[in-house]
Parts: structure tokens; sequence; C-alpha cells
């Protein structure tokens, strides 16, 4: 009698772990890659439990969130504004019987072209000098025009040109003889994209 009990305990242990191992939840689409606009894309869920999605990006939608068993999915992505690439995880969960699977769908999202300075404003002195201005940038950018108060000046910039990185962008600015206050600006571009231009602005004091 005692064989037989034990017998019978470990097949119901052995019907348990089968059914456990059975369980699953696998996206037909485990990664997908976007531009910094979004987009939409469909996925079909592939389990034999019921099953439930979860995302912490706002800027992420998809239905149903929900069901049993196989299940397409419509996913939309919006647009990403920040200055990094994004990394989106779907989180899925199913369950049966009182066991669990987890599986995942990974969006990887391109991040918009950007040229930034968080301080594109500094004044100088009557006798001039060097200003530097930290830019920061995901694409190849140039030196596209330097002016004084509103008229074309060779401005010495360095460097003229940068790549996908951050850097200090130095300007020298003259001794200002003219006896007024006078405003200089230094206009960049991205080389890809020259209507993303960023401006840099240097107020000198009257001489």
């Amino acid at each position: 009698m005692k064989k037989c009990l034990i017998l019978i305990a470990w097949m119901a242990l052995l019907a348990a772990c089968t059914q456990e191992s059975d369980l699953h939840i696998t996206p037909d689409i485990a990664s997908f890659q976007f531009d910094a606009d979004g987009g939409s894309f469909d996925v079909v869920l592939f389990t034999n439990g019921s099953w439930t999605a979860t995302c912490d990006d706002a800027a992420v939608s998809f239905a149903p969130t929900s069901g049993d068993y196989t299940t397409p999915m419509h996913i939309s992505v919006g647009a990403n504004e920040s200055y990094y690439t994004k990394s989106i995880r779907i989180a899925l969960l199913t369950q049966l019987d009182g066991n669990s699977r987890s599986g995942k769908i990974v969006i990887t999202q391109a991040c918009r072209p950007f040229l930034f300075c968080e301080e594109t404003l500094l004044r100088v002195p009557a006798a001039g000098g060097n200003v530097r201005f930290a830019i920061n940038s995901n694409e190849s950018w140039k030196v596209v025009k330097t002016t004084c108060d509103g008229d074309a000046v060779d401005l010495a910039v360095d460097p003229v040109t940068g790549g996908p990185n951050a850097v200090d962008v130095t300007v020298l600015i003259p001794e200002n003889e003219t006896g007024l206050a006078r405003t200089f600006t230094v206009t960049l571009a991205l080389e890809s994209y020259l209507d993303k231009t960023l401006v840099l602005t240097v107020v000198q004091a009257a001489g």
C-alpha cells in the first residue's frame, strides 16, 4: 500500500511538472525597430494559458492587453522626443492552473537628429576673449554662418565641424572699440539636415 501511494504521488508530481514545462508564451515577432517617428505593427502571441501584457512607456499602446490562448495583438509606438535611443520592453505573462511563464517583446527606437546646447547665450567684456559652448549632437554638424549685429562677419570658431558626440566649441570675440554693445551669433547646422540649426549668441559690452 505504501509503495502504491508513493507511485501515485510520483506520477502526480510528474504530471504537474510536465504541465508546467508545456506552459509557454511566445510572440511571433520578439524584437522590432522603429525610427524616431514611431509606427505600429502586429504580432501573434502563441500561448496555452491566460495572458496579460504590460509596458511602462507611455508612448506605447497595444490591444488587447490580455486574453486567452493564441491571440493577435496590435502595437503602436509614438514619436521619440528624447535625446537618446529607447529600448522599450513589453512584458508578457501567461498563467495556467497556478503555473506561470513570462516572455517579452523588445522594441528599439532611434532618437531624432539633434543639435543641442544647454546654454546658448554668453556675455563677454569689451576686451573680448574666448567663450566656450558645450555642444551635443547625434549627427555630424558644421558652422554655416557668423554675424555681428546681423551682418556677416568672420569669427574664429574652433572647431568648425563636429561629429556625433559632445564637444566644446570656442568662439574668439575681438576687442570692442565701437563704443556700443554688440551681439555676435554663430549658427551651426546638421550636415544631413540643414534645417536643423542651433544659434549661439555672444553679447559684448560696450568699449
